[in-house]
């Protein structure tokens, strides 16, 4: 995890994206500016920030517990919290310094940590669930399922195909001198192959459960197999 995008709950695998923040304490603090002085700018553009998105925000609270208090008036002292699309607006109109530049980059590497976090909590959430639900109803049922239909089913099942064999398709069919169209990949896999192949299968079930998109999964089941068989299997 990192200190610079934030969540409201320990349980990340309830979060989505939307509901990751970075606040303007820590803006002011890792640009250089002032609190008042980054506080301002948002409640100057307060307007264009929330039809991106609501304006959260919390009051700063001391080490005591008790709220801070920022004038001899009482007035507390807000903490604005600005999701990952609001920061992309916000953050060019503190300029370029070479201390907001780096804030820039470290901020988008740490979003991307935190969107790759919840992620991984989802997916190991599906896979610990009973989910009796086999490969071709969770493709099926995926919602990206229109985008290429019944093809899904083929672009799938080869890619774990290929992969436990390290051969490509045309390479698998030739192990059969009478392929047929009847016949599919599966059903010229070894027995270790299979073995590899359902393992692998669980995974995509899961991570299609979990709402993930293709290229994720693919990549997903090629490093997966090639530490299996770093660690497991023959070479």
């Amino acid at each position: 995890m990192n200190n610079l995008v934030l969540f409201d709950s320990l349980d990340l695998s309830k979060a989505s994206n939307e509901n990751f923040y970075t606040t303007t304490e820590i803006i002011a603090e890792r640009t250089g500016n002032s609190y008042d002085s980054v506080s301002r700018l948002v409640r100057r553009y307060k307007e264009k920030l929330e039809e991106i998105a609501p304006l959260n925000f919390h009051f700063e609270k001391r080490s005591d517990g008790f709220e801070v208090r920022v004038n001899n008036r009482g007035n507390l002292r807000k903490i604005y919290h600005l999701n990952e699309q609001q920061t992309l607006f916000f953050i060019p109109l503190l300029g370029n310094t070479p201390a907001v530049v780096q804030f820039k980059f470290e901020l988008a590497k740490a979003f991307i940590a935190m969107r790759n976090e919840l992620q991984a909590r989802q997916i190991a959430r599906a896979v610990e669930k009973p989910q009796g639900k086999t490969l071709h109803q969770a493709i099926s049922e995926w919602g990206h399922f229109t985008r290429h239909g019944n093809m899904w089913h083929t672009i799938i099942r080869t890619l774990l195909a290929t992969t436990v064999t390290g051969l490509t398709a045309k390479a698998i069919k030739a192990r059969d001198s009478d392929w047929r169209k009847e016949k599919t990949l599966l059903d010229l896999l070894t027995l270790e192959e299979m073995e590899r192949y359902k393992l692998l299968e669980g995974i995509v079930i899961a991570m299609i459960l979990a709402g993930s998109d293709y290229e994720p999964i693919k990549q997903a089941i090629k490093n997966s197999i090639a530490t299996k068989k770093a660690d497991h299997f023959p070479k």
